[in-house]
């Protein structure tokens, strides 16, 4: 599921609230015990590209899922940073699979499920050590979430409707927060200088 740019943070008790992450969305994908294959948001496979998380997933007692994360990579801060990600193929840089959904579990779709549910099986279907981790949410307080990110410099937070059911397209049952404002804009016209 793709989240859609929100203006105003809120807070609802009928939302969940996630920090949002600086990386490169993947899905990992594992059929019956066999090989782990990841892919980007646009289907490129990144299995040969990120080994070490291949080979953590393998090492999951769980032996058929599809998850949804974020590929992250760490600055020395500790926030994810995505111009370290980018400096993978030049130099050493750790990376790691921040997860936070799952759409098949043990052969069962479970798109269907809403988000709440669908994290709680996530989390009791996978251990989360080393290079795989959970990504933490909160139930409430999405204002002071996004206020908290902002300060810390993080890129802002993710806010998600919790009985959402998981759809591949955009959707406002999703919406991310960013702490630094963006603006698309159209180039009417151009004089020389």
């Amino acid at each position: 599921m793709k989240a859609v740019l929100w203006d105003e943070p809120f807070s609802d008790p009928d939302w969940i609230y996630e920090r949002k992450l600086d990386g490169v969305r993947c899905l990992a994908h594992r059929d019956g015990g066999g090989a782990v294959r990841l892919f980007s948001r646009t289907d490129r496979s990144m299995d040969g590209d990120y080994p070490e998380l291949v080979e953590a997933l393998t090492g999951e007692r769980c032996r058929d899922f599809v998850v949804d994360g974020e590929l992250v990579a760490f600055d020395s801060r500790g926030v994810t940073s995505f111009q370290r990600l980018q400096r993978r193929g030049r130099e050493r840089v750790a990376v790691f699979l921040c997860l936070f959904d799952v759409l098949r579990l043990d052969g069962h779709d479970v798109r269907d499920l809403p988000l709440r549910r669908r994290k709680g099986e996530l989390r009791r279907a996978l251990s989360f050590h080393g290079r795989v981790r959970y990504t933490p949410h909160r139930n409430e307080r999405g204002e002071e979430m996004f206020r908290e990110a902002c300060r810390k410099g993080l890129e802002g937070i993710i806010a998600k409707r919790a009985d959402s059911l998981y759809r591949a397209t955009r959707s406002s049952d999703w919406r991310k927060l960013k702490c630094h404002a963006e603006q698309e804009l159209v180039i009417g016209g151009y004089t020389a200088p």
